[in-house]
């Protein structure tokens, strides 16, 4: 497999495919989010593949185009973040489930939450195996540091002959909002693909009081294998002054070694109206090379219901990012 190169990202000309969302989930659920990608070149059956949260799970979506989406069912009850990693013609789906009284634990009579991520795999993207637990919460030291013991948001990708399993660690609540932001990226480390994969002892990114950009939380990363390394799509949240709140913002970034990465410029500045107007929270990206096009796929929410967190409704919408065009005058 050929990987862009970072080029591709930094030098993109970025634009919103539409003003409006391109998924809406029914009324009754009113989240959709954290997006997974299969374009048609790389599914079973020539088709674009989506998969994303709703409150009762991670449903599968289908389309022709790429553009617009046909839900197909629900693939997992109660299962968060969804992620697909390929290889040869077996297709991984990981993700996150937590629950209440997590393996029965209490603590001073109160039921503890916990998390872990899961896998299950597929060759036709319609039946698929047993999960497979790959990490627990309860094994990451700083996933409760502000919170209950969590991680977040898996991303698999192969480094050096070994399989890396990127997540989110622990969570916060915004101060004015109660969004539910993550705080920390690392990752875990695997021989095999079932693992078992042995998290780093520190986190690799956490939020910065002094950054421009994630002073209040780091938010969800999205890993993207290039041929220089890694890139990574930030959307993180800030404290706008001149709007005196929380904000969020979509940023780029890059790395040589997937380790420490290096801020490059904001692919998408916060959204001041709109069905996006109130949070970019997560987004999943794929190349087009035929058209020399990134596709970010991006999950939202408004102010439209007001502030409360059961209130808000999130969407899908469409970054895409073409080569810029050079003209030479003659």
């Amino acid at each position: 497999m050929r990987y862009p190169s970072f080029s591709t990202l930094e030098d993109a000309s970025w634009y919103a495919y539409s003003d409006e969302p391109i998924q809406k989930s029914p009324f009754w659920k009113a989240g959709l989010y954290d997006p997974a990608v299969i374009q048609r070149e790389d599914s079973p059956d020539n088709l674009w593949h989506l998969f994303a949260n709703t409150w009762e799970g991670i449903e599968h979506y289908t389309s022709q185009s790429g553009f617009d989406y046909r839900v197909q069912h629900v693939v997992l009850l109660r299962g968060h973040s969804p992620f697909i990693f390929r290889e040869g013609n077996t297709y991984y789906l990981l993700y996150e489930t937590h629950d209440k009284d997590y393996l029965g634990m209490r603590d001073k009579g109160n039921r503890i939450s916990s998390s872990r991520i899961n896998m299950i795999s597929s060759t036709d993207l319609k039946l698929w195996s047993k999960p497979r637990v790959l990490l627990s919460a309860l094994d990451v030291p700083y996933a409760s540091d502000y919170s209950e013991p969590r991680l977040s948001r898996p991303q698999l990708v192969m480094w050096e002959g070994r399989y890396r399993l990127y997540f989110g660690a622990s969570h916060r609540e915004l101060y004015d909002t109660g969004q539910k932001c993550t705080e920390y990226f690392s990752y875990a480390e695997s021989d095999t693909i079932n693992g078992p994969y042995i998290p780093l002892k520190s986190p690799i990114m956490a939020s910065d009081p002094d950054s421009r950009w994630s002073n209040l939380a780091l938010g969800s990363i999205k890993i993207l294998p290039c041929a220089q390394g890694f890139a990574a799509i930030r959307c993180s949240f800030f404290f706008d002054e001149e709007e005196r709140r929380s904000r969020s913002v979509m940023m780029l970034l890059t790395s040589e070694d997937g380790i420490k990465f290096e801020e490059k410029r904001i692919l998408m500045p916060p959204i001041r109206e709109g069905w996006a107007s109130r949070y970019i929270t997560s987004c999943d990206a794929v190349y087009r090379s035929e058209e020399k096009a990134w596709y970010c796929y991006f999950s939202a929410n408004d102010m439209g219901n007001g502030d409360h967190p059961f209130l808000v409704r999130e969407s899908l919408g469409l970054l895409i990012g073409a080569e810029r065009q050079f003209f030479h005058a003659e």
